[in-house]
């Protein structure tokens, strides 16, 4: 996907010398609690967004939503319950988000 750098919002995650997980960055702003709600209102503020949908797999990407329209719970490695009840559309599968 050819998405330029600087319109990424993600955790930039931090491996060690053997290429194991180690943590995350955590200047990061979606590392932050509430960060990925921050996110979504700056996009929204920046490109002047009307709708936005956010895409998770977690209890976290939950609280994007306000400001986030809509919430597409993914469960395509894990499904957690707590996502799959919240979510507006739940998928275990992107080929879903294409049919």
């Amino acid at each position: 996907v050819a998405v330029p750098h600087h319109r990424i919002y993600a955790n930039n995650i931090l491996f060690n010398s053997n290429g194991d997980y180690e943590s995350f960055d955590s200047n990061e702003l979606t590392s932050k609690d509430g960060g990925k709600a921050l996110v979504i209102q700056r996009l929204k503020d920046l490109f002047n967004y009307e709708t936005i949908v956010m895409i998770g797999d977690g209890v976290t990407d939950l609280h994007a939503r306000p400001p986030a329209d809509l919430f597409i719970g993914f469960g395509g490695v894990i499904v957690r319950d707590k996502v799959k009840e919240s979510a507006d559309w739940f998928i275990t599968d992107f080929k879903e988000l294409l049919d």
